[in-house]
């Protein structure tokens, strides 16, 4: 079954993507960040009968995945203003690999002969798909490509915090903490920015921006998916990350239908090779 929620979420994220690329052309990114987690937040609110009573030591991880999410969004933010947007996608090899090796390391999972080739062929076609676009208008620079890696880093360390507290807590829990701590921190970070520039950044075109309603409720349903996924009893970090890849097909269609870029037969090409090892790990 968490095959089937990972599915869905991969699915919503890639729109989730497209919406975040569509949403910079009208607002700046910090206030882009700041009204999609407050809707995400003020969606979350309906979990709040069963949030409420948690842990402490639970409290302080989620709060450390808020701000490490917070502030991986908004380099994801930066670098979409002028990278093509499959060129972002290079940030899933390595958040792959690390949560591949993690999942046996920490957690002790297994992987069979299937699933490895399934998650190779995976990581391939997105490292492929970023190839593509060496000297394309949208490639990316080294400071973006580190600030990219980074942010990989950043989501490694969120499915790992995921795992292990969707073990103890439900998705309800989960997600309504960790939309709180997202709120809060994204709310820190956009007023440090308007101090420094010593002016408050929203416009009310920003509140007209639909983008931007889109982004929030796509990652509300999106996220509460993957939550599930890793509530399911036996479910594995190593097949949910993997398979959660599946996102860049999404944006990768786009790319090409909505934004124009180049290279249309590689990148579909790439893009199949990510649906045969999806496919190798979900029914071999």
């Amino acid at each position: 079954m968490e095959i089937v929620f990972t599915l869905i979420y991969a699915t919503l994220i890639g729109f989730y993507n497209i919406f975040k690329k569509q949403a910079v052309k009208k607002s700046p990114e910090s206030v882009i960040l700041v009204l999609f987690t407050s809707v995400s937040f003020l969606l979350s609110l309906i979990w709040l009968p069963f949030g409420m009573k948690i842990p402490l030591k639970f409290v302080l991880i989620l709060a450390a995945k808020g701000f490490l999410l917070s502030l991986s969004w908004f380099i994801i933010l930066k670098v979409l203003r002028s990278a093509d947007l499959s060129v972002v996608t290079v940030t899933n090899v390595l958040s792959a690999v690390l949560s591949f090796v993690l999942g046996i390391v920490l957690f002790n999972e297994t992987a069979g002969v299937w699933q490895i080739i399934g998650s190779v062929i995976i990581i391939a076609g997105v490292a492929a798909i970023n190839l593509t676009n060496r000297g394309s208008k949208g490639q990316i620079t080294m400071l973006q490509l580190a600030l990219l890696l980074c942010s990989a880093l950043i989501t490694t360390s969120s499915n790992v915090i995921d795992k292990y507290t969707t073990t103890y807590l439900t998705p309800y829990q989960v997600q309504f903490w960790f939309l709180l701590f997202v709120f809060v921190f994204s709310w820190l970070f956009f007023c440090i920015e308007c101090i420094k520039n010593k002016r408050f950044l929203i416009q009310k075109t920003d509140l007209k921006n639909f983008w931007i309603y889109l982004v929030g409720l796509f990652l509300f349903v999106g996220d509460f998916m993957l939550f599930q996924a890793y509530n399911v009893p036996n479910s594995q970090m190593i097949t949910i990350s993997i398979l959660s890849k599946m996102k860049v097909v999404v944006t990768i269609l786009a790319g090409i239908l909505i934004f124009k870029e180049k290279n249309v037969a590689k990148k579909l090409l790439f893009a199949s090779l990510v649906v045969l090892g999806t496919i190798m790990i979900s029914v071999l």
